[in-house]
Formats: C-alpha cells, structure tokens, sequence
C-alpha cells in the first residue's frame, strides 16, 4: 500500500491506540474514533499489569463447574446472572470445546509470543517517548491461603516451563519476608520476577499525547453507526457527526465488536466478561509488590500515589452498573490475605467490559466481507499486556509487511 494513505481506527482502547501508533511509525495519517473518550473502558480502569506468564487461557473443567455452580451467590469470584445465561450457551459451548489439551496449547502459544513481545516492546515504548505512566518492574506474587491449591500450582509451574517460563516456590516465611503485608494464615506463594507493572490511565493519556503530537485526528463521543462500501471495500464510516472517509480500517471495539458481526460478515463470539477495580489513595499496610489473592480471584497494584484492587469475572450483558457486593468482595480479600485494616481514601469505583474470546485468543485478521477493513478484538484480560504487540501486528496486516509474530492464531476462522 502507498504509505501516505489514510487509516480509521474505530475504538480508542488500549488496542486501537497502540495500532494507530504504529500506523504513525509506517508513514499512515489516522485518525481514531470512540464512541465513548479516548482510553475509557475496560483499558483504563485495570490493574496495569504486564504479566508474560498468563499464558493459558481459563478454558477448563472446573471453570466450567464453578460457573454454573457460583451463579447464585452474588460475590463469587466467577458470576453468571441467571438472566443471561440462554445469550451464553452457544458461547460456553465453544469454550467447552476448547478444554481439550491440544488446544489448551494451541491458545498458548498465540498468548505467549504476544505476552513476550509486548514485554520486549513496551520498555522500548516509555524510553523512546518519555513515557509517565509509572512503570516498574517489580515482580509479581500468586499468593495461597490453601495448600492444597498452592501445591497443585506447581503443575501450572511445570506446564509454563515449557515457554521458558519459571517461578520461585516460596514457603510463608520467605514469602513474607519478600512481602511483609502478607498475613500469618498465607500458605505460601509463587514468585515471578518478570512482571511489571503500570499505571493504566497514565498510559492511555500519555498515548494520547503522542499521537496526537504526531498528527493524528481523535474524535471522543463520537459512535460509529455504520459502514459505507462498495465493490467489497470499505469507503466511509457513518457516526453521529459525520462521514469519515478513509483507505483503510481498524475495528477495535472490544466487547462490542459482535455489534458489527452483520457488517463484517462473520460472527464474532465476543462475550463482555464485566470487572471491576476500587483505587485507594496510598494505604498504611499495602502490598508493596502487585499480588494476585488466587483463591478470591483479586490482584493488589501499588503506584507511587495510590493503589488499585481489582478482579472477579461477571457475565451480565452490557450492564454497566456498579455491584456493591462484588466492589466489596474486593477488600474482603484484600484483609483476607493480608494484615491491612478496612481500606479507607476510596478515590474511584469502577467497572469494566473485557472482550472475552471461547478459547482465550484474540482475533486480529481481515474482515471477510469488506477487504479493506482489520478486526482487533477480544483480548480477553490481557489487553495492557499485548497492547504493543498487537497494534504493532495489526499495523503490519494492514501495511501488507512481513509480521513479526506469526498471524495465523488470530485468524478469524481458526
């Protein structure tokens, strides 16, 4: 393609604005579009973790089971409202199907090269740009109150090994030592060295920043309502202010991109996997390395000024309503696992859509109706941490130029 072309980027999450970024490096114009502000969602109100070892996605039996069997109790870790569950079943059907090992795999060797190439890239990133986000890396700690379930992570350990990927095996006296916070009951821990950490919303507006010193166009609250085309390419899209023509599109539009099944021409199993995060001003007795409390499902990230817990998974539609119950399970198991007080100095409350994927891949390939056009979408809870990678891939299918990760797990006919 004549590298002086034109791009639209439709969704301003982590995804679309990495994309647009190296867009920018191949010599395109852009110009991105939300329909919400720039950096909103699901991108901005995570824990910012950077985690090269979640590799494997959460397709298993027992995910399976606990689903249906936590859907009554409101403040479990994994929530299925009842409601929803018929706009679920063919959905869980394909994650069922991927349970089996051979996919299990095939999931995480497309998770990894993203995870380790993100990992590569993003320090390159905030140096090259002087990037303020407060990034760190610091390690990261999976904390057990069970030892049975401590024990048991050690076949995960194994499974990882594989992708040159290790962790240190602490008991509760060495995991304390490293983490003072923890509290007497924990069981023990498992370390990972190669985990950073940032400061999400630092990000998307320093992202900002640099793409717009460098030209491009960003338009907020301004939704996408459909496309024009002709001859099986995209020519324009319609929002709500005005018709954007362009060479060339990026569907990034996270938990809603099944909204644009019908005009993509292909079904897009996209379920919004809602969470939820409660960011504190900076705490007495926090964990001063980010913490992932296994049994609960919540994760403690610190900052220099404030801190963050998030977690829990809530299959309920677009709901964006706030669940008190679920926000507070969240210091439940923050003092669970730790000798911290009831957190005070709540700064924010928030929720979220993660664009979750049957088999824990996101889709990142050419549309099948409009040939013009690249879907990026369903990055599951990863989002911050392939960001680079998969904006830099998805730069490289629209450019036409040789990938630097294999493309063929993100196809989306895989």
């Amino acid at each position: 393609m004549n590298k002086s072309q034109h791009a639209i980027v439709v969704g301003g999450g982590v995804i679309g604005g990495f994309t647009a970024y190296y867009l920018l490096d191949r010599g395109w114009s852009v110009t991105v579009v939300d329909k919400d502000r720039f950096g909103e969602g699901a991108s901005e109100g995570n824990c910012g973790l950077v985690v090269p070892n979640h590799i494997l996605p959460l397709n298993s039996l027992e995910t399976l089971i606990n689903g249906f069997i936590w859907m009554f109790k409101k403040d479990a870790p994994l929530y299925i409202r009842p409601g929803y569950l018929p706009q679920l079943i063919s959905w869980f059907g394909q994650f069922a199907s991927n349970i089996r090992t051979k996919s299990i795999l095939a999931s995480a060797e497309g998770r990894h090269a993203l995870l380790q190439s993100s990992f590569d890239l993003f320090p390159e990133f905030v140096k090259a740009e002087n990037v303020a986000c407060d990034w760190t890396l610091g390690g990261s700690l999976h904390v057990y109150k069970s030892k049975k379930s401590w024990q048991a992570y050690g076949k995960t350990d194994n499974s990882l090994r594989q992708f040159n990927i290790q962790a240190e095996c602490l008991q509760k006296h060495a995991a304390r030592k490293l983490e003072p916070s923890l509290g007497d009951d924990i069981c023990g821990a498992w370390l990972y060295r190669q985990t950073a950490h940032l400061r999400p919303e630092l990000l998307l507006a320093e992202l900002r920043r640099i793409l717009e010193n460098r030209g491009a166009r960003i338009l907020d609250h301004c939704p996408v309502r459909s496309f024009k085309s002709q001859n099986g390419r995209a020519t324009a899209v319609q929002t709500d202010r005005e018709i954007l023509t362009a060479d060339a599109f990026v569907l990034s539009t996270g938990a809603w991109t099944p909204a644009f099944a019908q005009i993509m021409g292909s079904r897009i199993p996209i379920q919004p996997g809602k969470g939820y995060s409660i960011t504190l001003k900076p705490q007495p007795v926090f964990p001063k390395i980010p913490c992932f409390f296994e049994e609960l499902r919540v994760v403690s990230t610190p900052w220099p000024d404030a801190c963050r817990l998030g977690g829990t998974m809530e299959f309920s539609g677009l709901d964006s309503s706030l669940n008190q119950g679920r926000l507070s399970a969240l210091t439940v198991g923050l003092r669970h696992y730790t000798t911290s007080p009831q957190p005070n100095g709540i700064r924010d409350e928030w929720c979220g859509f993660r664009p979750m994927t049957p088999d824990g891949l996101p889709f990142m390939d050419w549309s099948p109706r409009l040939q013009n056009v690249v879907i990026a979408a369903g990055h599951n809870m990863i989002g911050v941490s392939v960001a680079p990678a998969s904006g830099k891939l998805v730069a490289e299918i629209l450019d036409h130029s040789r990938p630097h990760i294999d493309p063929n797990p993100y196809r989306l006919n895989r």
